[in-house]
């Protein structure tokens, strides 16, 4: 066989090899639920959102201090939001962790009603109506979990659903470890 042959028969085997384990590296060692972000490490983003309950003062980045804390990025129109609502309220009465929210692109009175109907876990929610706060906190989309330290500090950034696993896995841990 001549250098020619080899390499028309054997290089494109090598190369669809190499993306196989691509892709295997991707699907098992991956973690889709922790997108790096620039923000880690650095303080919350000043913001001041009107708070979705008129008669509380509006959310801003000085509510987040002095302990650490949760900020919850959701919305009513959010499938997914709907599904980590049991978990975050077991978080609130079983936890003690303060959760804030950020009510995303969202309409306020079915806001409202959503709240009362399946509960509320947070202490102050900011009405982000036109989605720039949540810009500025690099939201990629609904539900997306930060954990803030003491200082004000960004620490995580969960994308997706919190569930048990991620609680006790991942962010409760996280938690205790900052002083929560």
């Amino acid at each position: 066989m001549n250098l020619n042959n080899f390499f028309r028969k054997f290089v494109p085997f090598i190369i669809l090899s190499c993306l196989l384990i691509l892709l295997g590296w991707e699907l098992f060692y991956a973690k889709p639920n922790e997108l790096p972000s620039a923000l880690i490490g650095e303080e919350v983003p000043r913001f001041r959102l009107p708070n979705l309950f008129p008669s509380q003062p509006d959310f801003t980045q000085q509510s987040l201090t002095g302990r650490v804390s949760l900020v919850n990025v959701w919305a009513t129109w959010c499938y997914a939001c709907g599904l980590e609502q049991d978990m975050l309220m077991k978080i609130k009465n079983e936890y003690h962790v303060p959760i804030y929210g950020i009510d995303y692109k969202d309409n306020t009175p079915e806001a409202l009603t959503w709240l009362d109907r399946n509960g509320n876990p947070y202490v102050l929610i900011g009405r982000d109506t036109k989605g720039d706060v949540a810009i500025d906190f690099g939201v990629y989309g609904t539900p997306e979990t930060f954990v803030i330290d003491k200082r004000g500090k960004i620490i995580y950034r969960h994308i997706g659903i919190i569930d048990q696993k991620v609680w006790d896995e991942t962010l409760y841990p996280l938690i205790k470890k900052n002083g929560g």
